[in-house]
Formats: C-alpha cells, sequence, structure tokens
C-alpha cells in the first residue's frame, strides 16, 4: 500500500482525493468543512474522509494537522466523514507521531504502521458506539430522576462499567456539560416550566423540592445563576 504522510497549519480550499486520508488534528483549532455541514476540531480529534468526498479545512492560528493517505479499503467501509477521538492513553496519537517520524523510510514499515493506525480507529470507532448507548442511557437516568434530591452522580456512572473519571469525561464530550452541569440544566429548566404554570398556587419553595432542591437558599442561588434572575424575580416577570 502507497502511503503518503504530511503536515498542514494553512486553511485549504474544498478538494478530494482518490484514496482514504486520515486527518489528526494535533495543535489549535478550526472547522472541517463539508458541502453541507461543518465540523469543529481540536486537538486529539481525528477524521477518516473516505475516498472522492469533497471537503476542506478552515484553521485558527497555529494549528497544526497530520493526513496520512493511502488505500484503506480493506479495512475502511465509511461513506462519509468519520469523526474519532484518542483515547485516554493517547495511542492514537503516540501512532500518528511514530507515522509522521517515520515518513522517509522503508515504504513497507510506513504501511504497516498506517494499518495498525487504521485498525486502531476502526476499533475505537465501534468502542464509541458502545459508549454513546451508555451516554444516552445515562442522560436518561439523569433526566428520569432529576426531582430526586437523593440522586447520586457517581453511582451513575461507576454503573456504567468505565471508570468514572473517563466517562465523566466522555458524556462532556456527548453533551458540552459536565453531569452535575447536566442535571442543574434539567432541574432549572424543570423549576422555569413549574412557576410557569403554577406560580399562582405553588409555592417557590415547593417548586424547589419538586425540583430536588431541599435547601431553598441554594435553588435560588443555582436559579440566577442559571437563569440570570431570582426565582422570585422570574415569577413576576
Amino acid at each position: 500500500m502507497k502511503t503518503s504522510v504530511g503536515i498542514v497549519n494553512l486553511s485549504c480550499q474544498e478538494h478530494k482525493h482518490n484514496c482514504y486520508e486520515i486527518i489528526f488534528y494535533s495543535k489549535g483549532t478550526g472547522r472541517f468543512q463539508l458541502t453541507e455541514k461543518s465540523i469543529p476540531i481540536f486537538p486529539g480529534k481525528f477524521i477518516i474522509v473516505p475516498p472522492d468526498t469533497v471537503h476542506a479545512s478552515k484553521y485558527d492560528s497555529e494549528a497544526e494537522t497530520i493526513f496520512i493517505k493511502g488505500d484503506f479499503n480493506h479495512i475502511f467501509s465509511f461513506s462519509s466523514p468519520t469523526v474519532v477521538m484518542d483515547n485516554a492513553e493517547k495511542a492514537g496519537s503516540f501512532l500518528v507521531k511514530m507515522i509522521f517520524e517515520n515518513r522517509f523510510t522503508n515504504p513497507e514499515y510506513l504501511s504497516s504502521l498506517a494499518n495498525a493506525l487504521a485498525h486502531y480507529l476502526l476499533q475505537n470507532t465501534r468502542t464509541e458506539k458502545n459508549i454513546s448507548i451508555v451516554l444516552k442511557d445515562i442522560v436518561t437516568k439523569i433526566s428520569d430522576n432529576f426531582y430526586d434530591s437523593n440522586i447520586n452522580i457517581s453511582e451513575i456512572l461507576k454503573k456504567s462499567g468505565y471508570a468514572e473519571d473517563y466517562i465523566r469525561a466522555q458524556f462532556k464530550l456527548f453533551t458540552g456539560k459536565t453531569p452535575t452541569e447536566f442535571l442543574t440544566e434539567t432541574r432549572i429548566n424543570h423549576a422555569c416550566y413549574l412557576i410557569d404554570i403554577y406560580k399562582d398556587t405553588l409555592a417557590l419553595t415547593e417548586i424547589a423540592e419538586k425540583c430536588g432542591y431541599t435547601d431553598y437558599i441554594y435553588f435560588s442561588r443555582r436559579f440566577k445563576q442559571f437563569t440570570g434572575v431570582s426565582p422570585k424575580e422570574y415569577k413576576s416577570l
């Protein structure tokens, strides 16, 4: 398999390749642009681009990407660009570094390294699909039990089967929020709903309790942090 490896730090216009391209973002931020959508890019992210896929990249200052092109049809069967995040041990980053440092060495050795990276990404893609199911389950459990003042986020995460710190990090990548932030947002959104519907029949302390808060002062502080106004001010709007 003929493999080409290079490094890019400038934005590029729309183009395509007749082979697979593995793009690794090692530094900086930007956007990977397709005809109908764009994907935010940041360090530790891989994008697998199938042959004949029109794409472009827009980088911020000091961005750096490493690309690896080759015939990976015996490994990949993607019909559209696929995003894969490196694992906590940065195994993918390590393989990319080896590939880049050996880009001018024996072609067969370079090809074996590239194949190892492709297999790693494929395995990680399958793992991410499994994690996605787990994360959706965590979101459901928090959403269905937000009213419980004794809800234990750590216990929910531990029951996922993954290390707690790892699944916390994956949850934030999945939702854009930490599990605690997601719980707070869910509770405060429901509090706003209850105030809107029952402002004349339910006391604010009752609403706080229905949203999982036994301490009204704490509830009021969190409410204001989230909405910009106190529960009492929100009620009078």
